[in-house]
């Protein structure tokens, strides 16, 4: 495995996932332009709608990209089955949450969210096509065409929203939804013309294609409840100490930190289907290639960035948001702590997935969620806000631990070379390609 032989697909998979940070300086504009009670209810509602999304892929697509790699699985079928499992869960918890939507809010203290749920709804129909032709793309390794679907959505909202502040007619946490809603739709009409040469629109319903993803999605089911739960239940749980003001302190800080996200993304891009395919094939010295460059890259780009963003964090906050969110600042620097854990967590965790493992990787999320739940509940109610973002530290490092120690027992993983093999690697690269790059 070389790394000139990828990157190009690296580039424009990596260039995908910069659109939702660059959309979220458009929501960073937003909360200089509105209110913080309005911003933290949209906060609120970026958060119900993540995690909606993030457990519908757990629940049934993420097995397009499992058995989509294998040479013998019939794509109509695969498709079939995911979607019809997609939209069947999609429905069932759209209604709940349409029924009980006075009582969520009242649960998250925040009145306004009770009229925004609706929207939730139309938003998440429309976006179904998109997350659906996005992992059948992701599955042909189509990083290129994934980066145009990205940016029909993220991109355009974040240039309406840019130019609709400018002119001044952003002044609520709707009008921002109403964007989100049109670029959703967009995207998805974009996706659907992109996927044609991959996929026939036709519908090839098997019980066989149903029982294998069904085995699959077994503890994916549950496992994706409980991940998707611990990646936003700080969002909601200071949202229900504090109201929507405090989840707005704690969403400003929140929304900056997971630009990381971008590389738990680009992960999923390429490690769960090299996972699973060197694993179903027992290839365990090449998988062991890839999970160790995977984790030694992220590292040479995560820690200095880190330091960096800790040193500068006054700056930053006062840059984007003026005095306005100021008590942000220290819990940024207590979430950036997270980065010494993110390479191990995001690559060790998506190969897990890959590898098929799913009952051990739900039974080390779910004690990694239990921790983060207690923990912050005590120090909501004790040090205030911060007490989430160390909660969410610890059980990041307990999350780490566990991955690690499975993962190189089941593969092998040599633990010097996850610090030293990237470096290596990266300075054979530009010893190799100098002649290139400075002519």
């Amino acid at each position: 495995m070389k790394f000139s032989e990828h990157i190009g697909k690296g580039i424009w998979a990596f260039a995908s996932r910069t659109l939702q940070p660059a959309y979220a300086i458009s929501i960073i504009m937003v909360a200089r332009a509105i209110s913080r009670e309005e911003f933290g209810t949209l906060m609120v509602f970026q958060t119900l709608f993540s995690m909606l999304f993030t457990f519908s892929d757990a629940f049934a697509l993420q097995a397009i990209v499992k058995f989509g790699v294998e040479p013998l699985v019939k794509m109509e079928e695969l498709v079939t089955v995911t979607t019809l499992l997609f939209i069947s869960f999609l429905s069932v918890s759209l209604t709940v949450l349409l029924i009980f939507r006075t009582f969520v809010a009242s649960l998250l203290d925040n009145s306004a969210l009770a009229d925004l749920l609706p929207w939730l709804a139309f938003f998440a129909i429309l976006t179904i096509p998109r997350v659906v032709v996005v992992k059948i793309l992701q599955t042909n390794f189509q990083m290129k065409k994934i980066f145009f679907v990205d940016f029909a959505n993220f991109g355009i909202a974040g240039v309406l929203l840019a130019i609709l502040l400018l002119n001044g007619h952003i002044h609520s946490a709707l009008d921002v939804v109403h964007i989100t809603v049109f670029t959703g739709f967009l995207s998805s009409v974009v996706g659907t013309v992109l996927v044609r040469p991959y996929l026939k629109f036709r519908i090839r319903y098997s019980r066989a294609m149903l029982a294998r993803i069904s085995n699959f999605v077994r503890y994916q089911v549950a496992m994706g409840v409980t991940t998707t739960a611990q990646q936003n239940i700080d969002t909601l749980l200071v949202s229900g100490f504090t109201g929507a003001t405090g989840a707005a302190i704690y969403g400003s800080a929140k929304m900056l930190f997971r630009a990381y996200d971008i590389v738990r993304e680009t992960m999923v891009l390429f490690v769960f289907p090299a996972a699973s395919k060197y694993y179903s094939r027992n290839d365990l010295s090449t998988l062991r290639t890839v999970l160790e460059k995977s984790v030694s890259f992220l590292y040479l780009i995560l820690i200095p960035g880190g330091i960096v963003l800790a040193f500068g964090a006054p700056f930053i906050f006062h840059l984007l948001y003026a005095t306005k969110y100021d008590a942000s600042i220290p819990i940024f620097r207590v979430l950036l702590l997270a980065t010494l854990l993110f390479p191990i967590q995001m690559v060790f965790g998506v190969a897990m997935s890959g590898m098929g493992k799913i009952k051990e990787l739900f039974r080390m999320i779910l004690l990694s969620f239990v921790v983060n739940v207690a923990l912050a509940t005590v120090l909501l109610a004790t040090v205030g806000i911060v007490g989430a973002a160390i909660a969410f530290v610890v059980a990041s490092g307990v999350q780490a631990l566990l991955f690690l120690f499975y993962i190189r027992r089941e593969v092998g993983i040599r633990s010097s070379q996850l610090l030293t093999r990237g470096l290596f690697d990266s300075m054979r690269f530009l010893r190799e390609h100098r002649n290139k790059l400075f002519s």
